[in-house]
């Protein structure tokens, strides 16, 4: 008898029909049942387990027993026992492996980790009937993902992603692996006069079913008390373990003042998209949400946020800067343990010029809010720019993208930082693809442009850098990027005309300031440089100042600049130094050598050329650039500055010639003939590739 027809004989597959018919019925009532006792989401996996490892078990029981008038006895004839068995034990290991595969700590995928303590807030839906209120459906969402994303262990995704579904009819299902979300918070607002319906479910993104709903209808006075029962309600379904501290963070009420509530609602919907002017209006909304209730941290932290952020894109007044900083300074004292506010502290110490105090500040920040996406791009950078600490540095951004896996703002900084750490190609053909799928984020096109000013290519640089202004036309402060290029390939005259508007338009502004600083030192006129730099604030650049000052010859004044900015270097022994504070390094080694610590500064040149030895020539920011020309030229060893000024050459580098040109540090160097003969030919493709950006219409 063949091992179908035993198994037809013994009736194992009726049994087994019968048994997935029980099981798919049971699993489906199960999966309604649970979640509306509030049960551990756990659970009906573990029905699915127990029903996946009873199958095998049933079908080898019905094959072992045989049911008789008499009762159940052992069946008789061996006829497939062995395969009988494999095929039961190969069903149990596919029940456990699927099981254990699942689980959080085994998932190794290179999309976003589906966490099972994972959640997404989707942005409500403004039953109204007057698009005027949808900034009201769309915050109140979003201080519900706020509040949620200050719980340890709860994985929660960005509002930039999580709302880049609205108005979308995207399934369920698809939008939990996009985001790398276990479960998704919908839900929708109905405002009538001060009455206000909110309906909330909780959804199990990877099948689609409800764990829970929630029907609030209040005054809206008591809106912020059905933000504490849906933010609790969806930490208890989650089975969070929620310290007491935590409890009070998660359901500390921001104001209870509504109307204040509603204008800092109004501003942080102005914020995602880095709009000069939505940016303006939403510090406006901030600043009243502040007028309306002086013990507000957040509309503080708003306020201040807007105030920086129109500082790195455009350009503030030195009025608005010191109210940003007094706007910092009184959320902290409102609200100590508010992580936003340590983020924004720290960008505040970086700009002061301190980096290592603004990496522990950020830490902390980061450690309070752990949820907060931006926090964990913004250290990114620093540990990046600053440092150099690529491999840390990617982590970190990687850590900001699941958390905002659709943000192409923290997409452009993790390709950025691919371009910084060498990667170039790579990071241009991921710059590529994302500006194809999100075409208008006019911070893409500038991010790209560098990657093809690393590749020498001043016309695609030139067109992005266009395309960018188009795009937001009054940020300023990006505009000088134009204009750095062209000076950068020996366009000097173009790269002051592309200036001029910009003085004219935001002469305030910090990217400006330091443009013309830089335009005067190429001109060789340090005096006006000086006077430019002035007027940065936060200290104006301390490391850039003690470098014009180095070149004036005023080596005194430069040296205690220096000892602030680089103070392991006089450490013994000489602490490590990091690609990004190389530079500021070997400038401290070369005050050493003028200042009469001959032996000092020799090591710290050395050990600054040799942090940056496996940068790549053409990743020009916090790469090689001429750094090794200018050590080894002061050290007195002229021909390895020009072997080294070779090997930048033969890699591509035609960029910052001028600079080697004017360099009063370089005067004996360019003396030797050997010098002109290197930089001809890259003054010959610099001028080439200007020609070109001419011949296309860019100039």
């Amino acid at each position: 008898m063949s091992f179908l027809a035993e198994l037809k004989q013994r009736r194992v597959v009726r049994v087994a029909i019968v048994y997935l018919v029980v099981a798919w019925v049971s699993i489906q009532a199960a999966s309604i049942a649970l979640p509306a006792f509030e049960a551990p989401v756990w659970t009906l996996r573990l029905v699915i387990l127990l029903f996946a490892l009873g199958f095998p078990l049933a079908l080898l029981l019905t094959w072992a027993l045989d049911l008789t008038p008499e009762g159940i006895k052992l069946a008789t004839g061996t006829i497939g026992n062995k395969r009988m068995a494999g095929i039961s034990l190969g069903l149990i290991v596919l029940a456990l492996g699927w099981y254990f595969y699942g689980q959080p700590a085994l998932r190794k995928d290179a999309t976003p980790t589906v966490a099972e303590r994972s959640i997404a807030v989707l942005p409500f839906v403004n039953m109204s009937g007057n698009p005027s209120n949808e900034y009201f459906s769309d915050g109140l969402a979003e201080t519900t993902l706020d509040m949620l994303a200050q719980v340890p262990d709860l994985k929660v995704i960005a509002r930039t992603s999580s709302f880049a579904f609205k108005g979308k009819p995207t399934d369920m299902r698809e939008i939990g692996r996009q985001l790398g979300a276990a479960h998704l918070l919908e839900g929708s607002v109905q405002q009538a006069g001060q009455t206000v319906r909110i309906t909330v479910q909780l959804i199990r993104a990877n099948d689609g079913s409800h764990l829970w709903s929630r029907r609030y209808d209040r005054k809206l006075e008591d809106v912020f008390d059905i933000q504490d029962e849906i933010a609790t309600s969806v930490v208890q379904a989650l089975e969070v373990s929620l310290p007491a501290s935590a409890q009070r963070r998660l359901v500390q009420k921001r104001t209870d003042n509504v109307a204040a509530y509603d204008a800092y609602l109004k501003g942080i919907a102005l914020l995602p998209r880095r709009d000069v002017g939505q940016m303006r209006e939403a510090l406006t909304h901030f600043e009243r949400a502040i007028q309306l209730d002086p013990t507000y941290a957040r509309a503080y932290v708003g306020a201040h946020d807007a105030i920086h952020l129109l500082q790195s894109y455009g350009s503030v007044s030195t009025e608005e800067r010191q109210r940003g900083d007094a706007y910092l300074t009184r959320a902290l004292e409102l609200a100590p343990q508010l992580g936003e506010a340590h983020v924004a502290r720290a960008v505040l110490l970086e700009n002061s010029g301190d980096p290592k105090g603004a990496e522990a500040e950020y830490r902390r920040g980061i450690a309070l809010a752990p949820g907060y996406a931006t926090g964990h791009q913004w250290l990114a950078e620093l540990m990046s720019g600053a440092f150099g600490r690529f491999d840390e540095a990617l982590a970190i951004v990687e850590q900001a993208r699941q958390l905002d896996p659709l943000s192409p703002v923290i997409r452009g900084t993790q390709i950025f930082m691919l371009g910084q750490s060498g990667r170039v190609d790579e990071a241009l053909a991921l710059s590529n693809r994302l500006i194809a799928e999100e075409p208008a984020v006019a911070r893409s096109y500038d991010d790209r442009s560098v990657l093809h000013q690393m590749k020498g290519d001043l016309v695609s640089t030139l067109r992005d850098l266009d395309r960018m202004a188009e795009l937001d036309p009054k940020a300023y402060s990006n505009h000088t990027h134009r204009c750095y290029v062209l000076a950068e390939f020996g366009a000097l005259d173009e790269a002051e005309a592309c200036l001029r508007p910009l003085v004219a338009k935001a002469p305030d502004s910090t990217q400006v300031l330091i443009a013309q600083t830089t335009m005067a030192l190429m001109r060789e006129d340090p005096d006006a440089a000086l006077g430019h730099l002035a007027r940065v604030p936060y200290g104006g650049m301390p490391g850039f100042r003690a470098s014009i000052l180095m070149r004036k010859g005023r080596w005194d004044e430069a040296m205690p600049l220096l000892r602030k900015l680089s103070p392991d270097v006089f450490k013994t022994p000489l602490a490590k130094i990091w690609p990004g504070e190389a530079l500021d390094a070997m400038e401290t080694g070369i005050a050493m050598l003028h200042t009469g610590d001959a032996t000092r500064g020799r090591a710290v040149i050395e050990a600054a050329m040799a942090a940056r030895q496996d940068r790549p020539y053409t990743a020009l920011v916090a790469g090689r650039g001429w750094m090794e020309v200018l050590g080894h030229a002061q050290l007195g060893e002229h021909d390895a500055a020009l072997a080294a000024l070779q090997q930048g050459i033969d890699a591509g580098n035609v960029q910052r010639l001028a600079l080697l040109d004017i360099d009063p540090l370089l005067a004996d160097l360019r003396k030797d003939p050997r010098f002109e003969a290197i930089m001809a030919p890259a003054r010959a493709k610099a001028a080439a590739q200007v020609a070109a950006a001419r011949k296309a219409g860019l100039l």
